[in-house]
């Protein structure tokens, strides 16, 4: 589904990424890990066309998408929540997600898509009313976790969705994603820094460190303590 070959990217002068080779299968789930400031965010934005291609080549279903721009991206089925839960802060929490369907003709589906996600985060029904600049942080990330599933993506880009939660929500988030991909069929290329948690739902990992993949294997491989510290700590 996805195929990264040889990417280099960065900003301006400054080169993040050296050479970059992955890939994403159909209804795989991976988790892409490393230190802080490894080029995890710098890889995610350049997939969905946030940061320019300096070299090499981003396919998606088959098409090379390393030129397109991020809606076009989305338009074929890539989904990307990036840091920081983009939302419109003056929209309510209800017109955020219908925002999300915007693209979709099938309205009474995006209807359908919205009462599951207010079932999915009951804190979001509650407050369908209240604009989306009111909420907390967890609560934004829920909401734009939302908007991304009504949109439908056959893939998902999560940059650390757990961010600024709290333990339960957390919890509340990561079951939520489980649900989404099974719904949608999707596969998940997720970045988290609680490497624990991301391998509950991750098959197979990379871990990236100062711009280039040092490491390929099963999430089996590293889920023990001391295999993943060797492996983590050993960059």
């Amino acid at each position: 589904m996805l195929e990264i070959s040889d990417l280099h990217s960065g900003y301006g002068r400054k080169r993040v990424l050296h050479g970059i080779n992955m890939h994403v299968g159909k209804q795989e789930v991976v988790a892409l890990l490393g230190h802080n400031g490894a080029g995890k965010s710098t890889l995610l934005d350049t997939v969905f066309g946030f940061l320019a291609t300096e070299r090499g080549r981003i396919a998606f279903d088959g098409a090379d998408v390393a030129t397109e721009p991020p809606h076009n991206r989305l338009s074929r089925g890539i989904g990307y929540l990036g840091q920081g839960a983009p939302v419109f802060p003056r929209l309510t929490v209800r017109d955020n997600l219908l925002m999300g369907g915007h693209g979709i003709a099938d309205r009474k589906a995006v209807t359908d898509r919205v009462a599951h996600v207010e079932e999915l985060f009951p804190q979001l029904a509650a407050r369908s009313s209240s604009k989306a600049g009111s909420l907390s942080g967890g609560e934004r990330q829920m909401l734009a976790l939302g908007m991304l599933f009504i949109a439908s993506p056959s893939m998902l880009i999560l940059d650390e969705p757990s961010g600024g939660m709290s333990p339960h929500m957390v919890d509340k988030m990561y079951e939520a994603i489980s649900i989404i991909i099974r719904d949608l069929h999707s596969s998940l290329l997720l970045v988290e820094q609680d490497v624990g948690r991301a391998l509950t739902l991750a098959s197979r990992v990379y871990v990236l460190a100062n711009g280039r993949l040092k490491y390929e294997g099963s999430a089996e491989s590293i889920r023990e303590p001391a295999a993943r510290a060797k492996i983590l700590m050993g960059l």
